[in-house]
């Protein structure tokens, strides 16, 4: 018998990137899987990304709009619309390897205990074209799923120590998502929320294969300073909902907990401290304190923020909270 050949949806939430998004599209139109449909919601463009969009011409292609309200609520937006059993995301500034869908596919259809398989993905510049993705995909090719025993299985307690997968290398059940869905609350880190809501419905498998291609963009929020620790918050959210133990009764100590904390509050410290919001830090610093005394380094760094307070560049709005 052949094996099934389910219908997958792919969910791009789009704003004014019209220098990537046909390399981003074409790179899934190009797949050798045929059965797919792919929704682009269009969160607001100004520029001509509707236009390229539309000029691709593809009936596997659907094109919606929203009113610019954050990549997660379109992202939302595309999983209520979507009709495929099975759903992937991509951003449109990045590329899917050629041959990975089909493979993902096979491997959900082999793997029942997985509702969800991620692979690995590459850094890439901001001129990095569809072409050069197809050479190095087909330099690092591997005809067969390589499977990560390090990255699989019941993932929620190693994701609350480090985020591991990345969304555009995903290939999950639309079942799985009925109880998962993106939080247009948290501008950064929306992404490792849905992981961590993700890992509490089913054992995710990882690939140590090549999937996708991720563009850097430092224009991207994710690489602007902010007053709110969104990676602290998302974490506190998810251990108030799902506590600190997995479906196999693992549970993380009281003590490991802590050093995580201090940790994250640590990084958001000095993340504030490099952009000269040295209140900010400040505030960061004593926070992570409160979970860890013993950091030394946050004691230096906490000093250095009160003795450089007069050069402080922290806008108005950033109010922490």
């Amino acid at each position: 018998m052949n094996p099934p050949v389910p219908l997958v949806s792919v969910i791009i939430p789009v704003f004014n990137s019209a220098t990537y998004i046909a390399d981003c599209i074409n790179s899934i139109l190009q797949q050798d899987y045929s059965n797919l449909e792919i929704i682009v919601v269009d969160d607001g463009s100004s520029d001509g990304t509707a236009d390229i969009i539309q000029s691709l011409a593809d009936p596997r292609l659907r094109y919606v709009c929203q009113t610019n309200s954050g990549s997660a609520v379109a992202r939302n937006y595309g999983i209520s619309l979507s009709r495929g059993e099975l759903i992937a995301f991509n951003d449109s500034d990045d590329i899917w390897a050629p041959g990975r869908l089909a493979q993902q596919v096979d491997y959900l259809n082999q793997h029942p205990e997985y509702q969800a398989v991620c692979g690995r993905f590459m850094h890439v510049n901001a001129d990095f074209s569809l072409a050069e993705a197809a050479t190095v995909a087909a330099q690092q090719h591997m005809a067969e799923p390589v499977f990560d025993h390090s990255k699989s299985g019941w993932m929620y307690l190693t994701l609350l120590q480090v985020s591991c997968f990345h969304i555009i290398t995903l290939l999950v059940r639309k079942q799985a998502l009925a109880q998962v869905r993106f939080n247009p609350d948290y501008r950064r880190g929306q992404d490792y929320d849905f992981w961590l809501q993700l890992a509490n419905q089913t054992q995710i498998a990882q690939l140590d294969n090549l999937y996708a291609f991720y563009r850097k963009n430092l224009l991207s929020i994710s690489h602007k300073p902010h007053s709110r620790n969104y990676r602290a918050e998302i974490l506190q959210a998810a251990i108030s909902k799902y506590g600190t133990a997995d479906q196999l009764g693992r549970s993380l100590a009281a003590g490991r907990l802590k050093h995580i904390l201090a940790q994250v509050w640590f990084e958001h410290g000095y993340e504030l401290f490099l952009a000269k919001w040295y209140k900010a830090s400040a505030q960061s610093y004593r926070k992570g304190l409160t979970y860890r005394k013993d950091k030394a380094g946050a004691y230096k760094f906490l000093l250095l923020s009160y003795l450089l307070r007069l050069q402080d560049r922290t806008p108005s709005y950033a109010v922490p909270r």
